[in-house]
């Protein structure tokens, strides 16, 4: 019996994740903030989930430390882990988050020969704040946990 419909693997769980990756891109793009709000919830559960998957995914090529280290030492990977689990239990107790805050951020608006910008709405942008309080982009943030996932499947053959 499988409850999850389709995914049987974390190959399966990383590919989920890439297209959820893709809908959190057309929601930053379309400045939906609902649609970026559902999006980065669906991303960051999705991707990581994957470490659960690779750790219950016996391998004699790597450890669940080797899972543990890499989700530990990355940026992106425990950004979007702190944003999950704040997601799904809405305070993180069992750890101490290494992200403080999800915001938007207004472009600035460049001005070409001095000309109004008139009837437009200002375009922003999505960031994670982290604990060291730098500022990151949220979708460059979540193209490099794909990378760093795709790149241990690749090194552990997965």
């Amino acid at each position: 019996m499988t409850l999850s419909l389709g995914i049987t693997s974390p190959q399966d769980l990383l590919r989920k994740a890439e297209r959820d990756l893709a809908k959190l891109e057309a929601a930053i793009a379309a400045q939906d903030k609902n649609e970026i709000g559902d999006s980065l919830y669906d991303f960051s559960v999705s991707v990581s989930s994957i470490k659960d998957w690779l750790k219950s995914h016996p391998s004699r090529l790597y450890s669940e430390t080797d899972v543990e280290d890499l989700v530990a030492e990355s940026t992106a990977l425990s950004s979007f882990r702190d944003i999950a689990n704040t997601n799904k239990h809405r305070i993180i107790t069992r750890y101490t988050p290494k992200t403080n805050e999800v915001t938007v951020s207004a472009l600035p608006y460049t001005r070409l020969g001095g000309g109004s910008i008139v009837g437009r709405r200002k375009r922003f942008r999505v960031k994670i704040i982290r604990a060291d309080g730098s500022r990151l982009e949220a979708g460059a943030l979540a193209r490099s946990a794909v990378e760093e996932w795709r790149a241990f499947m690749v090194k552990y053959r997965v």
